[in-house]
């Protein structure tokens, strides 16, 4: 089996097609039969309707709007038409990354019509070119419709042309052509009306640019001021900051001075204020007193906590031995009792006893009770420990006061000779302070004088109409004598910015709108004419390769013209020549008067722009024009230009409805014979209603249409039945 380029026709809505149907095309030629009115030629335009014709009369109908299934009295209406078609991709005829490609058509009831290309939305314009290269149109001889068998005859002499060129696979270029043509007309136009612009701002541009030349001399005029100003006042402000360091750093530290003076002042004011108040000494003296009394107080508390700690020390010392209660145990424990108490009664501090006594009582309990344990005495070691310390600290602090109550007494001697000693000190430090106030008062006068001549700069500054800050900012300048030559520059300057007088911002930004639009205009205008020329080198091109390609073509076209036209007539001559029109063109004639009159003449056109007429002899029969053919003879004169074509350039498919109808059997045998040969190159879609036909067919698909008004099909593979 041969490759199919055209794998599936798929309506949905379409004319008679009212439910989804689908038409598989797995062989080179597939037959198209049923009755008249069933709908089968509704197929064949779906297929031109698909590939972009915008006619409703092509397509048998009155608006593309009709193209829907209008609905019958047993079956309803539908809401949109759609028909695609799916091609083999594997040979690239299509310039898309993809193995199988959809074209699909959609149209709903407002008339809206919509292209996809493998489902993205395109125009047909930007579609026409992609189906081009694959040889694919809505008109032409590899699709003939209904009626249209003697198609080729019938065309105009470009028409014809135009049929040829598609076959070829020139549309492609010409479409390329044509749309060089507009956007060379539409840049042509373009450029006129840019040259217009250019040439209506151009004056006035003029006219602004020497305005703004005049501006633009007092920003030079102003820039030069600006630099002598700079150099005149910097000069100036600089040696001022100068001068005012130099009077403020000895300011400065006078008054550094001063601050340390008042405080030494200060300072020797209050030892002569601390010795005045220290004697005094009595009160002193009786402070030492009690203080020291608290300390005995104190050191009293601390020896009598000391003698408790000790003794209880010295009672839990004892060891506590396990008594049984037998008689000789009780002497031996109450003898040991009578020791202890004959020791304390000896004693005379109340709390040791106490504390003795205290022990003796819980022995006595631990006895009879046979609770016997040895008493840990090291917490009681460490409080002896902390109050002997105590005691210590004590003792110093006593001996500190009575050292000081002795010193206070010879200190009472010393006083009155170093008050007078403090008092001295004092004057000297007020007359060394006054000394220093006058040098500050003397040094801030010639201070303030500084200040002065910055003041009166900065006014000088500010009445040119300058902020105080941007003085400040003024970079130091250097090696530059002010002198009254600069003074003078800056008057003259000034007086000439006065004569020019003060700048219109509106005719400066017109100015420089107007060259913006002058330079964009330009720029347009060159692009334009780089653009022009670019479309007229590419005219060129096409024109050449379509030119070329069809007159290499058109030798072997006509030889296999004539071939298959003696084949359909037995005999005879066909031939096909081109025939350069004659086109009109204006021309300006200026009269003797000076009138300029427009005149009409006819020149010869081009070779491109070349039609193709039909010269023929058939036996038997004196032929001065086509038109005395009859029906029969323009299909078959048809046929054999259409299969001359195809032999020199095969489509990938053609689809062709009844073009055999008019035929008799024979030349409807030889047209069958010549379907089966050319499906070797090329894939058919036929209607038919011609036995002969059908019989070269590989798959033969039955349209039929039910009481409700609907198409459907039934298909037949006639492979075996060959």
């Amino acid at each position: 089996m041969h490759h199919t380029f055209l794998r599936r026709l798929e309506l949905q809505g379409f004319k008679s097609f009212a439910q989804k149907t689908v038409f598989e095309f797995p062989d080179r030629v597939t037959a198209v039969v049923g009755p008249n009115g069933s709908g089968k030629s509704n197929v064949i335009d779906a297929l031109r309707w698909v590939l972009g014709e915008r006619e409703a009369k092509q397509l048998r109908g009155d608006s593309l709007a009709n193209l829907i299934f209008a609905g019958t009295p047993k079956r309803p209406a539908v809401g949109f038409a759609k028909v695609s078609l799916v091609f083999d991709n594997s040979k690239k005829l299509f310039p898309i990354d993809a193995p199988e490609v959809t074209v699909t058509r959609k149209i709903d009831r407002s008339g809206a019509s919509e292209f996809f290309l493998n489902d993205s939305e395109m125009r047909l314009k930007d579609l026409q070119p992609i189906l081009a290269r694959a040889k694919l149109g809505a008109r032409g001889l590899t699709m003939i419709g209904q009626g249209q068998s003697d198609l080729f005859v019938r065309s105009t002499p470009e028409d014809r042309r135009g049929m040829i060129e598609e076959i070829l696979g020139l549309r492609e270029f010409r479409l390329k052509k044509n749309q060089a043509e507009r956007q060379l007309s539409t840049s042509e136009i373009n450029m006129e009306k840019v040259r217009a612009m250019l040439d209506e701002i151009t004056p006035h541009l003029k006219l602004l640019r020497r305005q703004k030349s005049r501006f633009e001399r007092r920003t030079e005029i102003e820039s030069e001021l600006q630099t002598f100003e700079t150099a005149y006042f910097s000069h100036r402000y600089y040696a001022i900051a100068h001068d005012l360091k130099k009077t403020s750093v000895p300011v400065a530290r006078l008054e550094e001075e001063k601050n340390k003076k008042e405080k030494e002042v200060f300072l020797a004011e209050q030892e002569v204020k601390a010795v005045d108040q220290e004697h005094g000494g009595v009160e002193r003296g009786k402070m030492l007193r009690e203080s020291l009394n608290e300390l005995f107080k104190k050191r009293a508390e601390l020896e009598r906590a000391f003698a408790k700690a000790e003794a209880r020390i010295e009672i839990e010392s004892v060891p506590i031995t396990q008594a049984e209660k037998s008689a000789a145990d009780m002497h031996t424990f109450l003898g040991t009792i009578k020791e202890e108490i004959a020791i304390i009664v000896d004693w005379h501090e109340i709390e040791k006893i106490k504390i003795s006594l205290q022990s003796i009582t819980e022995r006595i309990t631990r006895f009879f009770d046979r609770d016997v344990t040895h008493r840990d005495t090291s917490d009681l070691k460490k409080e002896l420990e902390r109050i002997r310390e105590e005691l210590e600290v004590v003792g110093k602090e006593i001996d500190t006061l009575r050292v000081a109550e002795e010193e206070l007494a010879e200190s009472g001697q010393r006083a009155n000779q170093e008050f007078r000693s403090k008092v001295e000190v004092l004057e000297n430090k007020k007359n060394e302070l006054r000394k220093l106030d006058q040098e500050l008062v003397n040094l801030r006068f010639d201070y303030e004088r500084v200040v002065m001549r910055r003041e009166e700069l900065e006014r000088e500054w500010a009445t040119l109409g300058n902020k105080k800050e941007d003085l400040e900012k003024l970079p130091e300048i250097k090696d530059v004598v002010v002198s009254s030559d600069i003074e003078r520059k800056m008057i003259r300057l000034r007086g000439e910015l006065a004569a020019i007088g003060e700048i219109d911002p509106n005719l400066m930004k017109e100015a420089e709108d107007t060259e913006a639009r002058y330079m964009f205009l330009s720029k347009e205008l060159e692009d334009l004419t780089n653009a022009v020329a670019d479309l007229r080198s590419l005219i060129k091109e096409l024109e050449h390769k379509i030119h070329a390609d069809f007159k290499n073509a058109f030798s072997s076209i006509n030889d296999a013209f004539d071939h298959y036209f003696k084949l359909m007539f037995g005999g005879g001559k066909a031939k096909m020549k081109l025939k350069i029109p004659e086109i009109k063109v204006q021309d300006i004639v200026v009269q003797e008067s000076g009138e300029e009159v427009i005149e009409e003449k006819k020149e010869k056109g081009s070779e491109l722009q070349a039609g193709v007429e039909i010269e023929i002899s058939i036996p038997r029969k004196k032929i001065t024009s086509l038109e005395m053919l009859s029906g029969g003879e323009k299909s078959l004169v048809s046929l054999a230009a259409l299969f001359a074509l195809i032999s020199v350039s095969p489509p990938p498919f053609l689809v062709l409805d009844e073009i055999d109808a008019p035929l008799d059997e024979d030349n409807a045998r030889r047209f069958s014979d010549l379907v089966k040969d050319f499906s070797k190159s090329s894939q058919f879609v036929i209607v038919t209603h011609n036995r002969a036909t059908m019989e070269a067919a590989d798959v033969l698909y039955g349209v039929t249409m039910g009481d409700d008004g609907v198409s459907t099909i039934l298909s037949l593979k006639l492979e075996g039945m060959k």
